[in-house]
């Protein structure tokens, strides 16, 4: 398979309560192995928590891992400027329903969501949505508005509660692809 390496040299993973988010850390391990020398932050909800151990992201991913939540000890003070170490580029991978409808509503109440609020980084979106309506797409245009906020291309996959197929953006070479297109277009603006 011919996929596209991220362009950067650190990445950030926010990982939310999706059950897709049991696959993130197989997904964290391809992306070493496709690009050794990038680091790997991650966040990870305390809902994801429940579909993967935070132990093995500590494994996996070879930059800083922390839970979502302002007791967490290893909480990096720079989530306060948007920042992650040097993370050039964030993913939120799965991005929940909640979740996003959260950051289209401007929502800062985890330190993840004030560093995703308050970062000028690009921001790439895989979602993994069971559905919409009007208001979900009012909240997408919204994020849309933001020029660091993309989303992921949509690919069939197999939803887990009911085993039919549906259109998602838990997608990580998709997601990279408009990771570095923004990161370009980033770093063409500075």
């Amino acid at each position: 398979m011919n996929v596209e390496k991220f362009e950067g040299s650190e990445l950030h993973v926010h990982i939310t309560g999706s059950i897709s988010a049991a696959l993130v850390p197989w997904w964290i391990h391809w992306l070493r192995e496709l690009h050794p020398d990038l680091v790997v932050n991650v966040s990870v909800t305390p809902a994801a928590s429940r579909f993967l151990a935070v132990r093995s992201l500590r494994h996996l991913a070879n930059g800083a891992v922390w839970v979502d939540s302002w007791d967490d000890e290893g909480l990096p003070r720079e989530v306060n400027s948007g920042k992650s170490g040097g993370s050039e580029c964030f993913l939120v991978f799965p991005a929940t329903l909640d979740t996003v409808m959260r950051l289209a509503q401007g929502r800062a109440d985890s330190p993840a969501l004030l560093m995703l609020q308050v970062t000028d980084a690009p921001i790439v979106i895989a979602d993994t949505f069971p559905g919409s309506n009007e208001i979900v797409e009012s909240n997408l245009q919204t994020l849309k508005l933001r020029p660091n906020v993309a989303f992921a291309p949509r690919v069939n996959g197999v939803r887990a509660s009911n085993r039919t197929t549906a259109e998602v953006g838990f997608n990580l070479p998709g997601a990279l692809s408009v990771a570095n297109a923004l990161l370009k277009e980033s770093r063409s603006r500075e």
